[in-house]
């Protein structure tokens, strides 16, 4: 196109949460060398942190016309209401819509533009590679879009028409994108992109791969994430193109070369077409990387037949079943490719005298565990909550009354007295449960700071800490404020990667969850079971006595000749490794 194909161009975003490399994400859209444009961001909750990132993007860029657009979505896919409302906002004939997750580079716009300068284009779409993958799986994934997904949408636009759109880029004229009845027209759609795509094409203009390739920031994935998102992605493609799924067998040479060899009983034959097939598919993705630009994607070639296998694999599950999980929702893929929600999925609990068996067993075993690790009540009251014991800091970190932890520095340990909590409702956590849980915690508190300054063994330890299992449920703002007003800090940690303390974690977890069955089991149909971060209550005995005791002062150094009944000083190394109940 000439230097003068620039017309104004809206460009839309949608946000949701802060995805990985977000910020320079939408810095690089706002540094584009382009005469004329806007920016309108969408999200579906005022209160959303990508919210507050755009505020700052507005300060940063005052000449830019930057807009931030609150939406009630009316669709199923929200993405797609969302952008119904943005486009309703739009100033200029020319849209650009783009996932939050896409990085691009100053020339982004001028070049995806330029095409619709031929009235026969009425939408123009970009291939995308993998940027900045962090974990094993997320490489996995940028390999994916490098070498099976990038070639296959180029055979697709040279053998079979091609009639449909990829969401890190569609740009088209808002003229056309009304004649379709706008976003709300594919708003029903898992895939919206790609039917957007197919609507565009049955007005008879011409879809058009740009030239451009833009780059979709990956960041830390887990295998989980990346396996529901994929199986997501063949179900869509299954339900919407149904004659063309089955032809993407063509594409598995490495799975059905290794079934040969297999079949040949491994000799010299299948052997030799195993190696041809990994020969040809290693050069292929090689070249195919260079062509696009991905020249990054190459130093995980050597995983490119586990690559090809897991695509195999995801092909067979996604050959079954309609039923996904996206953005926390549960929909149903019905003929077409349309959503259809379903109801909030409760875990179904074992009842009947099976079931009161299991929860004997595991409050014997929360006793047991109690008696080893030296978890023992510090007070009678009938309303206190906790219980005590004395353990080592793991980690460094500073309390926000400035109150310094060290590895290895001796804390108090608090558990919850799980046989004295208020029992959660059947039909939910109301407001008298709320007071109750609420009383009952600010006296425990008021107790416990009693004992620590009457109890010698105390006096050396400068805070105490507890796991909040059940924060993962509530807003994390909520939480943070209510627990702040009881004194505490919330700390939290990712999950751990190392292998070993992976395998603790997935127990501890699991053992945290048979506790809330045996003693509090309406809690699980009002919370979250998938636990991904360590929530630590982290609270000071400065703050704690201030708070709570009768504003004795801390001393700055420990008596050195206190004893420690019935605490023990020193808990051994066994006793450090875990946290009991």
């Amino acid at each position: 196109a000439g230097p003068d194909d620039t017309p104004p161009v809206s460009v839309l975003k949608p946000l949701k949460g802060l995805d990985a490399g977000i910020e320079i994400n939408l810095l690089s859209l706002c540094r584009q060398e382009y005469p004329e444009f806007e920016i309108l961001f969408g999200v579906g909750d005022p209160d959303d942190p990508a919210a507050r990132l755009v505020d700052r993007l507005r300060a940063e860029f005052p000449d830019l016309p930057i807009r931030l657009v609150v939406v009630s979505p009316t669709c199923l896919n929200r993405k797609a209401g969302i952008l119904q409302a943005l486009a309703a906002e739009a100033r200029h004939d020319v849209l650009v819509v783009g996932d939050s997750d896409v990085r691009v580079r100053p020339d982004y716009l001028r070049r995806v533009i330029s095409p619709l300068s031929d009235p026969s284009v009425g939408l123009v779409t970009c291939l995308y590679r993998g940027l900045s993958p962090v974990t094993f799986t997320a490489r996995l994934e940028a390999l994916y879009m490098g070498t099976a997904f990038l070639p296959s949408v180029l055979v697709a636009r040279e053998f079979l028409h091609m009639r449909f759109a990829m969401g890190a880029t569609v740009a088209l004229r808002k003229a056309d994108l009304a004649r379709i009845g706008g976003f709300a027209a594919v708003g029903d759609y898992l895939a919206d992109d790609y039917h957007l795509g197919v609507r565009i094409a049955d007005l008879g203009y011409r879809v058009h791969l740009s030239h451009y390739v833009t780059d979709i920031v990956l960041g830390p994935t887990t295998f989980r994430e990346q396996w529901f998102r994929e199986v997501r992605w063949a179900q869509c493609n299954r339900v919407s193109r149904p004659a063309e799924y089955p032809g993407l067998l063509l594409t598995f040479s490495t799975p059905f070369a290794s079934l040969f060899l297999a079949a040949s009983g491994f000799g010299p034959a299948g052997w030799a077409v195993l190696g041809s097939a990994l020969a040809l598919r290693w050069a292929t993705a090689w070249l195919v990387s260079g062509w696009s630009g991905n020249q990054g994607v190459r130093r995980w070639i050597l995983y490119l037949p586990l690559r090809d296998m897991l695509t195999a694999l995801v092909w067979c599950v996604g050959a079954f079943g309609r039923r996904v999980v996206w953005r926390g929702e549960r929909y149903v893929l019905v003929r077409g490719g349309r959503l259809a929600s379903l109801p909030a999925k409760r875990p179904r609990l074992p009842s009947g005298r099976a079931a009161a068996i299991g929860q004997a067993l595991i409050r014997k075993l929360d006793s047991a565990l109690r008696r080893l690790y030296g978890i023992r009540p510090f007070n009678a009251d009938r309303n206190n909550l906790l219980r005590l014991g004395l353990g080592r800091a793991r980690r460094e970190l500073i309390l926000s009354d400035e109150t310094r932890i060290l590895p290895g520095m001796r804390v108090g340990e608090l558990h919850l007295w799980n046989e004295r909590l208020p029992v959660i409702p059947e039909t939910g956590p109301d407001l008298g449960w709320a007071l109750t849980f609420g009383r009952r915690t600010a006296r425990s508190l008021r107790l416990l700071a009693e004992y620590v300054e009457g109890t010698p063994a105390f006096d050396s330890v400068r805070a105490f800490r507890g796991e909040a299992s059940f924060l993962a449920r509530f807003d994390d703002e909520t939480a943070k404020v209510t627990l702040g007003r009881w004194g505490f800090d919330v700390v939290s940690h990712g999950s751990p990667r190392a292998v070993g303390k992976r395998f603790a974690f997935f127990w501890k977890t699991l053992y945290a969850r048979g506790l809330m069955w045996a003693y509090n089991p309406a809690s699980f149909k009002y919370g979250s079971l998938a636990r991904k971060r360590l929530d630590e209550l982290w609270i000071s005995r400065r703050r704690l006595l201030s708070q709570y005791g009768d504003h004795r002062p801390f001393p700055t150094e420990a008596p050195s000749r206190r004893v420690v009944p019935p605490m023990e000083a020193d808990p051994s190394p066994a006793r450090r490794a875990g946290d009991g109940a």
